[in-house]
């Protein structure tokens, strides 16, 4: 009888984000922590009898070739394996797409990590992050999910824990606004100095603490220099997120996504009063473990 898994893919958002010098391997360095959240997309994994990796999506914008880093996670795990591919994957999608949550890197994660248990094959951790690394930098990091250091190109990984009680999250995608990660790097400029440095070293602390009033002196996304001013209605969302006082707001990854974290849910409800009337769509969620290995 053919087997039938479904598992859950994590969006991401970045609890600061600083982008240091390029590589020379055209990536740039970076510095940021990662955190997984409850907006999840829904991945079912099926042995089929036809031969061949198959992609749907309820999205029709999601490609289902070999574009789709889903597919490609499949066909590295299969060729690892050794294991014929015969292999149909469907994809629900929640979390908005490029965005700046990770939503086709984590469904490439759970990809990986759900065929392992569709097939009973035992893969290692490190096995698992050396074929997540090869897929592409958040990768790796949503293999396990929940707190983590990202260096590197975000695939040097050091794991943390996180808040004793889940910290509310709220996300908001404007509408008609996607942005090109490539193009938000190659137009950033670095500037490295003591003091991103001093706060940046601050951030762990004060997030695992819930010391909001701190995480909001010290946060900070580098890529919001690039995005906010080619798209001004982010800028805008911010502001409006932020007008309560009680949360702290930020870009996640190259955006166009903002996210506000906040005490209670009560208060996130709140702070939303301000968005009503604005082309954008909202996610009340929360910090979450996903340990998968």
């Amino acid at each position: 009888m053919k087997k039938t898994i479904i598992v859950q893919a994590p969006a991401k958002i970045n609890i600061g984000l600083w982008v240091k010098n390029k590589r020379p391997d055209g990536f740039h360095e970076l510095d940021t922590f990662f955190q997984t959240i409850s907006l999840m997309d829904s991945i079912t994994l099926h042995e089929s009898f036809e031969e061949g990796i198959r992609v749907t999506c309820d999205n029709r914008n999601v490609p289902t070739g070999e574009d789709n880093i889903a597919f490609r996670a499949a066909r590295i795990f299969l060729q690892k394996t050794g294991i014929e591919p015969a292999l149909d994957i469907h994809i629900e999608k929640r979390i908005p797409m490029a965005a700046g949550l990770a939503g086709g890197s984590t469904d490439a994660a759970a990809v990986l990590t759900g065929l392992a248990r569709l097939y009973e094959r035992t893969v290692t951790p490190n096995e698992f992050m050396e074929m997540a690394a090869f897929l592409g930098s958040d990768v790796p990091f949503l293999i396990r999910g929940g707190l983590a250091r990202g260096s590197g190109r975000g695939e040097k990984l050091e794991f943390y824990e996180q808040p004793k009680n889940p910290i509310t999250v709220v996300v908001v995608m404007p509408n008609d606004v996607s942005v090109s990660t490539k193009w938000c790097y190659e137009n950033y400029t670095p500037s490295n100095n003591e003091l991103k440095e001093r706060s940046f070293e601050m951030i762990l602390e004060a997030f695992q603490n819930r010391d909001f009033a701190c995480l909001k002196r010290v946060v900070f996304n580098d890529l919001e220099s690039v995005t906010l001013q080619r798209y001004p209605i982010i800028q805008k969302i911010k502001e409006l997120l932020a007008a309560t006082g009680d949360g702290v707001v930020l870009m996640s990854g190259s955006g166009p996504a903002v996210f506000g974290l906040f005490d209670t849910k009560q208060k996130a409800l709140f702070a939303l009063n301000a968005l009503k009337g604005l082309p954008v769509d909202v996610y009340l969620e929360h910090t979450c473990k996903k340990n998968r290995v």
